[in-house]
């Protein structure tokens, strides 16, 4: 009958043979066998067998330094762990300092059996090693804790988390060349590996993405836009720290519940995927400060967004909405809203409650004709209703004392109205691609304009007063009906740095 582990452990249990000669079969067949299940199967017998001569010490020793098979290497440790607690640090370490032909996996199991000696020799281990970093991230984050002594009181795990760090970043390195991150006392704080499946080798780290993020445990931020993901990575609630996470530009169809265990989260962009609905436990991320849902599909907001009292930023831009999420109406804080290119007709009076609101956005949405809404927002800074069905501007505009940027590009409005002089805020006007065929002579009295753009519209003559715009950067009047003739007053801004699209 042929030689296996099986069968020498067999007759060692029965007394067949006794404990060296089933010692001396199992080093033989692993130092012989062909199949590495057979070499692996031995290695774990001689741990059930308890052999801890210096004969299978010397094997495992040779095995953890110089095999060539890595799944050897760590059986190995692990052996010497168990059956040579006093003696195995010394191979151990040699291979931590000697690891750069080694996979990230190999190391990281070294460093997981090096801390579960708990001791001093153990410990000193690791700091000896991070002196050795050659990454100026990682050696400047360490420059406090080895000047204040701090370094030496650290306990192993946290050592041996920072040296788990290291490891990946120089691993996504090898891979990626270019890896934009930050680092903190050791620590990864911040990585951006948006599209990384775009690197030839990028597959090398999404596919053990999620073994990543479990072990870069410190990240406040995590950028991760762009690489078809499918599937939310769940290892990010185990991130207790992190306030930034970038999914956009992913293939995601849903979100867990478990989101609400980001407690910390205070940027959140799921952009450009494909959401067709969202957790009711979204609701429950009390420092929840910018939401980005823009490209989506989404047709109905979860009530519990109401409970983000913190949240100052909503982009819902390029959904499926047809009337405006009701549960907005809670959202104090909210600066800024952006519900562009959806299907709106309309916008509610209960807009008024949104008192801390800055910045609208409700371009593209085709079907919007009346603004009479406007006056509901008497503080707002920023108004976006390009490619609507304006027709006229209501005088109730006048009211907008603190607009600064009025972008209306592809309505149909034929004039501005008197009330409109009173925007004396207004640093940005874009009126492109209307039907306007005539500027009003109070259009000088709108002295912050900096930006005014007329293009595609009817006009054939600029009034004098416009050179009263002295703050005025740049003025676009390229393809209205017929070629401008510019006033002098006008053209003089020229020589103080007017840019003219003409």
């Amino acid at each position: 009958m042929a030689l296996n582990p099986k069968k020498i452990y067999e007759d060692f249990r029965k007394s067949v043979i006794d404990k060296e000669s089933a010692v001396d079969s199992l080093i033989y067949l692993i130092e012989s066998a062909d199949s590495t299940e057979t070499r692996l199967e031995s290695i774990r017998t001689l741990q059930r067998i308890g052999s801890k001569n210096d004969k299978t010490f010397s094997l495992l020793e040779s095995l953890l330094i110089s095999d060539s098979n890595e799944e050897i290497r760590i059986l190995a440790a692990n052996n010497l762990d168990v059956l040579f607690k006093k003696k195995a640090l010394a191979p151990l370490q040699w291979v931590l300092e000697h690891e750069k032909s080694m996979s990230w996996q190999f190391i990281l199991d070294i460093i997981s059996i090096i801390s579960k000696f708990n001791n001093q020799n153990a410990k000193s281990i690791f700091v000896e090693k991070t002196k050795k970093f050659d990454n100026d991230k990682f050696s400047k984050s360490l420059s406090f804790l080895f000047e204040s002594g701090e370094i030496y009181n650290s306990d192993i795990d946290h050592l041996a988390s920072i040296i788990a760090n290291y490891a990946i970043i120089k691993f996504f390195e090898e891979i990626l060349k270019v890896v934009n991150y930050e680092v903190v006392d050791g620590l990864v704080s911040e990585i951006d590996l948006s599209f990384t499946s775009n690197n030839n080798s990028g597959w090398k780290v999404l596919k053990d993405l999620s073994t990543f993020i479990s072990i870069l445990k410190n990240l406040r931020r995590l950028e991760l836009r762009g690489n078809r993901i499918g599937k939310f990575p769940i290892e990010v609630f185990s991130l207790s720290s992190l306030n930034y996470l970038d999914l956009s530009h992913n293939i995601l169809k849903n979100i867990p519940d478990e989101i609400n265990t980001l407690k910390s989260i205070e940027c959140l962009d799921l952009g450009y995927n494909l959401l067709t609905e969202l957790p009711i436990s979204l609701g429950d991320l009390p420092n929840l400060k910018n939401l980005d849902l823009q490209h989506n599909r989404l047709s109905l907001l979860t009530d519990s967004i109401g409970r983000l009292k913190s949240l100052e930023g909503l982009n819902l831009h390029g959904n499926q909405f047809n009337k405006f999420p009701g549960s907005i109406e809670d959202l104090s804080s909210l600066q800024t809203l952006n519900l562009g290119l959806n299907n709106f007709k309309s916008v509610p009076e209960w807009i008024n409650k949104l008192k801390s609101l800055k910045k609208l956005g409700l371009g593209g949405n085709k079907a919007i004709c009346s603004l009479e809404w406007v006056e509901f927002l008497p503080a707002i800074v920023e108004l976006n209703l390009y490619d609507n069905n304006i027709k006229e501007l209501p005088d109730s505009i006048g009211l907008l004392k603190s607009l600064e940027v009025l972008e209306l590009p592809n309505n149909q409005i034929l004039k501005l109205p008197d009330s409109f002089k009173n925007l004396t805020s207004l640093k940005k006007l874009d009126l492109s691609w209307n039907s306007l065929t005539s500027l009003p002579d109070w259009i000088g009295s709108l002295s912050s304009l900096e930006e005014l753009n007329f293009r595609g519209n009817k006009i054939k003559t600029l009034p004098e007063s416009m050179s009263n715009l002295i703050s005025l950067k740049f003025l676009n009047i390229t393809l209205n009906n017929d070629y401008i003739q510019l006033p002098d007053s006008v053209t003089e801004l020229q020589t103080r740095g007017l840019r003219i699209d003409k």
